[in-house]
């Protein structure tokens, strides 16, 4: 066969586990025995775990396998995970290569989004209250948490009086037009 008969050869399990370890962990070796164990954990995986008929030259692989082998890389992946035997990120990084989905990791996000909101207040001081207490109401229901960092960077501009807004004098509201 010629060199432009062989297509280039995929790297071994080895050498891509060797080069995502030195990717996330510059200058340092791996933990004593992680790369055999990695290897073989990953290989365990994509073993069948039933006896099935060798495949004669020229049989075609059945769909169902390849996604079975793809699941099973996964799965072994996501367990090395979860056992603190492989970081999210060179299990991820390990997918990517194989040209699988990554594994679905929480994401904690912080946003800063301008808000305009119209309110009511008597100061400054107690239109930004006010605002606030208004947007963690509409937010109550969703799984967010916020964090209020001071007034520094906000801006609130005083309009006209809120002839709709009932006055206090003194305990007593009188309307106005």
């Amino acid at each position: 066969m010629t060199s432009a008969e062989n297509p280039p050869s995929q790297p071994a399990l080895e050498a891509v586990l060797r080069t995502i370890w030195e990717a996330f962990h510059p200058g340092q070796s791996a933990p004593l025995g992680w790369l055999t164990h990695t290897t073989t954990q990953v290989l365990s995986h994509l073993r069948p775990t039933h006896t099935s008929t060798p495949l004669t030259p020229g049989t075609a692989r059945r769909p169902e396998a390849l996604e079975l082998f793809h699941r099973q890389v996964r799965e072994a992946l996501a367990d090395a995970v979860c056992q603190e035997q492989l970081s999210i990120g060179v299990a991820n990084t390990l997918l990517d290569v194989l040209d699988l989905p990554l594994l679905p990791r929480r994401w904690q996000v912080r946003l800063s989004l301008p808000l305009l909101i119209d309110v009511t207040a008597t100061t400054r001081e107690d239109a930004f209250t006010t605002a606030e207490n208004t947007i963690e109401a509409a937010l109550a229901d969703l799984p967010t948490q916020i964090e209020w960092d001071g007034q520094d960077g906000y801006e609130a501009i005083g309009g006209d009086l809120d002839a709709d807004e009932p006055l206090v004098h003194e305990g007593r509201s009188t309307t106005h037009t």
